[in-house]
């Protein structure tokens, strides 16, 4: 007895379909999931969970005060009739930033530039070459910039992260605004 096409497409899917639940079992029976290949998505993951843990203790902390109180129930009135959970602003809420350090492969050229030993000249030089060139990902990449070195890292170590996100390059991103000079000195 011979098999049809369409009988032989069936049972090719049975088959494949049989297969990949036994796969399922035998992953789900062998314990934790391996690591992840994907070090920038498990770096986002971790920074966007300690800033959701942060400011989770934040809430906590405020909420002892009774005007605290009396805003939390507002807060909550107000997400009552959206239906939805709002946030408190902080530096996570804003682009270019996880948690209180600066995102260098999504923050514009401003934000760079209001780094400590940072020039406007810089900013602009590590924007640019973000966007001719994509995502640092991690300090190794950023020292593709000109003027880049140990020393300029070392002073900016703890004030940025890594995300490797790439982002739509916008012409506001280059954009620096002028600094005021300080009137009167101390």
């Amino acid at each position: 007895m011979s098999l049809r096409a369409d009988q032989k497409a069936l049972v090719f899917f049975g088959a494949v379909a049989v297969l990949g639940a036994g796969v399922r079992v035998v992953r789900a029976a062998g314990g934790p999931a391996q690591a992840s290949s994907q070090p920038a998505l498990d770096r986002q993951i971790r920074s966007s969970d300690s800033a959701l843990q942060s400011s989770r203790s934040a809430k906590k902390r405020t909420a002892r005060s009774t005007s605290a109180r009396k805003s939390a129930r507002a807060v909550a009135a107000a997400e009552a009739d959206t239906g939805r959970r709002r946030r408190p602003a902080g530096p996570a809420d804003r682009r270019g930033y996880v948690g209180n350090r600066l995102d260098m492969d999504i923050a514009s050229a401003a934000q760079i530039d209001s780094l400590p030993g940072v020039t406007p000249l810089m900013a602009k030089r590590i924007v640019t070459d973000r966007m001719t060139r994509g995502p640092f990902t991690t300090s190794d990449g950023l020292r593709r910039v000109i003027g880049v070195g140990n020393g300029f890292l070392k002073r900016i170590d703890t004030l940025i992260t890594f995300s490797g996100t790439f982002v739509q390059p916008s012409v506001s991103d280059s954009i620096i605004k002028k600094r005021r000079p300080r009137r009167g000195g101390t």
